[in-house]
């Protein structure tokens, strides 16, 4: 009689085993249909990035008020990968692309770049010491990227005024002003 048990408690547990085995696979299907878990900028394509701090400053002095708020400004909308927070800084004038409303140039950049990898590249520049010169700030690293900011005319406020970037590997030259 007690092999006849034997075989009785081990089939019970070859079931219960199969039972539980069963279980945990249609547990691991049922959670692949579910979508991923998504952010704002990962629904745009645009992945946010790890960001530190923008530049406050140029080498040796700190921005004013309003140049450090346009800077961190344009920062976080980069880090974030938001493209349509960047339209507030852009200045446009008649100097070209002319005609182009600041939501036009925003969109040719992101038409340019729906994976947001140059947005990435404007957070990093902009945690460099920016460098004034007459026209106004840029910050540069020859292998990222240069990010301007015009001082404005009687017309046109300050504000970003051109995002440049390397073509086929070759760096920017940077040019840095006294």
């Amino acid at each position: 009689m007690k092999p006849q048990r034997h075989r009785l408690v081990n089939r019970v547990l070859a079931g219960a085993t199969v039972a539980v085995l069963a279980a945990v696979g249609l547990v691991l299907l049922l959670d692949d249909d579910q979508p991923p878990q998504t952010s704002p900028a990962q629904e745009t394509g645009v992945p946010q990035a790890q960001c530190g701090q923008p530049a406050t400053g140029y080498a040796d002095q700190p921005f004013s008020p309003d140049v450090a708020r346009d800077v961190a400004g344009v920062h976080a909308a980069a880090c974030a990968g938001d493209y349509d927070a960047l339209i507030e800084f852009v200045r446009t004038g008649p100097a070209p692309p002319p005609g182009l409303s600041a939501a036009e140039i925003v969109d040719s950049w992101r038409r340019e770049d729906p994976a947001g990898v140059k947005l990435r590249a404007v957070a990093a520049v902009l945690e460099q010491p920016g460098h004034g010169s007459q026209g106004g700030l840029t910050f540069c690293d020859p292998n990222t990227g240069e990010v301007s900011f015009s001082r404005g005319t009687l017309d046109i406020p300050p504000g970003l005024s051109a995002i440049t970037y390397p073509r086929q590997g070759q760096p920017l030259e940077c040019v840095k002003h006294p």
